[in-house]
């Protein structure tokens, strides 16, 4: 087995799940707060904004530890490390370097970097490849509290299959079997990059209003969410909502650009007029 079923391995050991991360935020930033619908409709950009950032520097904590301890008790456990015997001697051989007599500091620093130079690239490129997914799906935990809290609970699914998988479903599946045109699907991700494409083929129902929640910063949407992306959307009738800033300082001119203030004291709201006697006749 190769270093990436090693790191996968690693992550399961000793990075908390999805789940369990965005509880440990949420108890971080808002623990002790009795949070009204009110507090979070006034306060939604900033809040969403706060939680999904706080969680990415944590996860980032947890797989710095992952990476620089976890990968190397996984290997050196008696029973662990028969998996990975090509890792498991890479790191016995640095450990006789590091115990050994005939080389000065410099020269062990040296000769312990060239061994584990070559395994520290291939584990920093599985964690990256892993990191970008693992953003975005916990973000989701996030927004449906949120969204909760706003006073939307029971008034949408997650997670339901329609042309593809979709986050969140308002009012339900029922209701937008019975009427598409007056359900709202919302997807949610870190960041566009070229999996754009991808959400025409995810979200673009026929009939149905779709947002794309992409939670990723201002610099990062600089390098990311581009005129010719935000045009192609526009193109599929899907809306994109970003943080505030973005919409104001980028995109204020852009009607299929939304900021999340406008999503949760606007657009659900008008639309909620609009699925409430769907979601009345479901019941």
């Amino acid at each position: 087995m190769g270093s990436h079923g090693l790191v996968s391995r690693a992550r399961k050991e000793f990075i908390p799940t999805g789940k369990q991360l965005a509880a440990q935020v949420w108890d971080q930033i808002f623990k002790g707060v009795d949070l009204t619908a009110h507090d979070v409709i006034l306060n939604f950009n900033d809040y969403l904004c706060k939680l999904v950032d706080t969680e990415y520097q944590l996860y980032l904590e947890y797989e710095e530890q992952c990476m620089t301890q976890g990968v190397s008790k996984l290997v050196l456990d008696p029973e662990i490390g028969l998996d990975f015997p090509n890792v498991r001697r890479i790191i016995e051989n640095v450990l006789r370097v590091m115990r050994g007599t005939t080389l000065n500091d410099i020269e062990k620093l040296a000769e312990v970097w060239a061994k584990m130079r070559p395994l520290y690239q291939r584990v920093e490129q599985s964690f990256e490849q892993s990191r970008k997914t693992r953003a975005g799906g916990s973000a989701q935990y996030h927004l449906q509290s949120l969204i909760e809290r706003a006073g939307y609970a029971g008034e949408f699914e997650t997670q339901q299959i329609l042309n593809g998988k979709i986050d969140f479903l308002f009012p339900s599946h029922q209701a937008w079997e019975r009427d598409r045109r007056r359900c709202v699907i919302v997807s949610i991700k870190r960041s566009l990059r070229e999996r754009y494409k991808q959400v025409f083929e995810e979200l673009s129902i026929a009939q149905s209003t779709v947002y794309l929640f992409v939670t990723e910063t201002y610099e990062e949407a600089e390098r990311d969410i581009t005129a010719p992306k935000v045009k192609g959307l526009n193109e599929q009738n899907v809306y994109l909502v970003v943080r505030d800033e973005i919409k104001n300082m980028r995109f204020a001119k852009d009607v299929n650009v939304i900021g999340f203030t406008a999503f949760i004291s606007e657009e659900l709201p008008n639309h909620r007029a609009r699925w409430t006697n769907l979601l009345q006749a479901s019941k």
